[in-house]
């Protein structure tokens, strides 16, 4: 809030300040933000769906999306099926490229030559990726296996 001058009559600033405040926590201005926050929160379930699927290593919904589970579970079922995929398969050619000794990332300074630079594959680096990219596959085949009969 604003300080009130020492002199009784208030400023021309005093109440500028003061306008926003008045407007905003008013009975008026409460009634604004709760109707935006609703329609905010219902948009947001509408559109949100798409993004919905099972964490890949519990294979579980996260609490944030429990909301979702009314009305929309082979949605999430597809999502997550879809999702997985993609993310296995880019896994995948990420994993042979680390094995085939070329960087997996677009570099830069290549120019126009993706992935023209080549990698020490022994490095612990490209190992501990390669084997963390190996157990999220693995988590990712067992999560899928259980899809067709998931229950929530």
């Amino acid at each position: 809030m604003a300080v009130k001058p020492k002199t009784d009559k208030p400023k021309l600033l005093d109440k500028i300040l003061e306008l926003p405040y008045r407007k905003l926590f008013g009975r008026t201005g409460k009634i604004v933000i709760a109707s935006s926050l609703v329609i905010f929160l219902i948009t947001k379930f509408f559109l949100g769906i798409e993004t919905v699927r099972l964490d890949p290593k519990t294979c579980e919904l996260s609490n944030w999306d429990i909301a979702y589970l009314l009305f929309h579970k082979k949605t999430i079922l597809k999502n997550t099926s879809t999702s997985f995929q993609k993310s296995m398969r880019k896994n995948q050619i990420m994993l042979r490229q680390i094995n085939d000794g070329i960087n997996p990332f677009e570099s830069s300074t290549d120019g126009n030559v993706k992935r023209a630079r080549k990698i020490n594959r022994d490095k612990f680096f490209w190992k501990t990726m390669g084997k963390r990219l190996v157990k999220e596959n693995q988590a990712i085949i067992k999560c899928l296996g259980k899809l067709p009969r998931y229950k929530f």
